[in-house]
């Protein structure tokens, strides 16, 4: 299907006015607005709802929008991913290695344990009950971590690759399991705080029950003196020159891309000639945010108008994601997806109640109850838990599940080994892809628990 600027333009306006439905909903319903659920995935519901697969299902028809409407949604998620990986680290003030490992090694180990034991529990599950049970693909292995820790925007983006392995019914299982994601994150890590504060065997920052605040949302920042300034006179505002450096550090990744399918062509691999884009953006966003740094021109890049520019993005990516859902793919999927949510939400509970005591050295529910947000949700959802959990910053969480993301984030949970998790199923076969998994799940649980007793006894 071909689009005009029109059908483009008029897809953009459309959809605006379903986002602004969704907040007045979202303003409405206060059992939404308690269980932290964001607009966006709101305006995903009533784009379904009103689209094909919801009112346009019970008369045939395409629903309340156009067709060209709904294929540009569609489109849009696969170049949004861009536009939010490129924004996650351009802006950010880069320390040296050293302090981001003192203050986020454990972190990042956690990481690791959560994302390579995601992958672990989908294979085991794809062995034990999806591929002989449901005749599903051995690929569905890697949609746990893919889903849950990778998000919307991942799928979207790794759209291209899951078409190149002929496993295109993974992408609706993969987009049902995201947002069921960003509702377990919620309210299962609200439980778990909760039952935290009231256990005496558990020491917490905050002192009493949390009751999740009607009016807290998400994406909310209260301003402060620190805050860099929107608007500088520098010959442009800084949200333009945000979009500026963003369109730089995507140019640099489709540079990086090039090249390395010009090298690996060299030698008669096509290895990245259907590799995504993505996660050479997020390489993209760092070369541009060490050249401003080198060369004196950090005060043109605003943290503040890239993160704007990124939760545009984001917000896109799940509105169309979910909005142009194929339910009826969902349910000839079911029974695969209530086993890989239900394998990945007792994952995470392991992770945060039975190996965070051992691989963080102090306040460790604080600091693990922000993993178990990420890891069922998405970033914001693990600071949500912190804030919950650590209303008034007695710990050092922020900072260290923060640094983290400068480290894990091109790697895991939508980065480069997820881009890679499907060709590694195809090149290993799922019983060794499986017994992989495993052992890094374990040497990296060692490797936190050593970690975090070396921690312990310096101190």
């Amino acid at each position: 299907m071909e689009f005009s600027a029109n059908d483009f333009g008029y897809a953009l306006v459309i959809l605006s006015l379903v986002f602004a439905v969704a907040s007045l909903i979202r303003r409405k319903v206060n059992f939404l607005r308690s269980l932290f659920i964001p607009t966006a995935v709101i305006g995903g519901f009533v784009a379904l709802a009103l689209g094909p697969e919801g009112i346009g299902h019970i008369n045939g028809s395409n629903g309340v929008f156009a067709d060209k409407t709904f294929g540009v949604w569609i489109t849009l998620p696969g170049l949004l991913i861009n536009v939010m990986c490129a924004s996650l680290l351009l802006g950010e003030k880069l320390p040296p290695l050293p302090q981001i490992w003192k203050i986020s090694g454990s972190h990042v180990i956690t990481a690791g344990i959560m994302s390579f034991g995601q992958y672990a529990v989908g294979a085991i599950l794809v062995l034990l009950i999806i591929n002989p049970v449901f005749g599903l693909t051995d690929k569905a292995a890697v949609l746990i971590e893919m889903s849950f820790a990778g998000g919307h925007g991942t799928l979207a983006g790794l759209t291209p690759v899951l078409h190149q392995y002929n496993v295109e019914e993974l992408l609706e299982i993969g987009l049902g399991l995201a947002t069921i994601g960003m509702v377990t994150g919620i309210v299962f890590g609200t439980l778990l705080v909760n039952y935290a504060v009231k256990s005496p065997k558990i020491d917490v920052a905050r002192d009493k029950p949390t009751v999740p605040e009607e009016n807290y949302d998400i994406d909310y920042h209260e301003p402060t003196p620190d805050d860099p300034p929107i608007n500088t006179n520098r010959g442009m505002a800084q949200v333009t020159a945000a979009a500026v450096f963003l369109g730089v550090s995507i140019a640099l990744g489709m540079v990086l891309l090039g090249l390395m399918r010009w090298i690996f062509g060299l030698f008669g691999s096509d290895f990245f000639d259907m590799f995504p884009l993505f996660p050479f953006t997020i390489i993209g966003g760092v070369l541009v945010q060490l050249a401003a740094t080198k060369f004196d021109f950090e005060w043109a890049v605003n943290r503040q108008a890239v993160e704007g520019l990124g939760g545009l993005a984001v917000d896109g990516i799940v509105i169309c994601a979910i909005g142009t859902l194929s339910l009826s793919a969902l349910g000839d999927q079911i029974g695969p997806l209530l086993v890989l949510a239900v394998g990945s939400v007792v994952w995470s509970m392991v992770v945060t109640m039975i190996i965070g005591p051992k691989v963080f050295a102090r306040n460790w529910f604080e600091h693990a109850i922000a993993e178990f947000g990420e890891s069922q949700g998405n970033v914001a959802t693990g600071f949500v838990m912190v804030d919950m959990v650590d209303p008034n910053k007695h710990t050092d969480v922020v900072r260290g599940y923060g640094y983290r993301q400068l480290v894990t984030r091109p790697i895991l949970g939508g980065g480069f080994i997820t881009a890679l998790s499907i060709p590694m199923v195809a090149a290993m076969g799922i019983t060794v892809f499986t017994i992989v998994m495993v052992t890094l799940t374990v040497a990296f649980t060692f490797w936190g628990i050593r970690h975090a007793a070396a921690i312990k006894a310096a101190s």
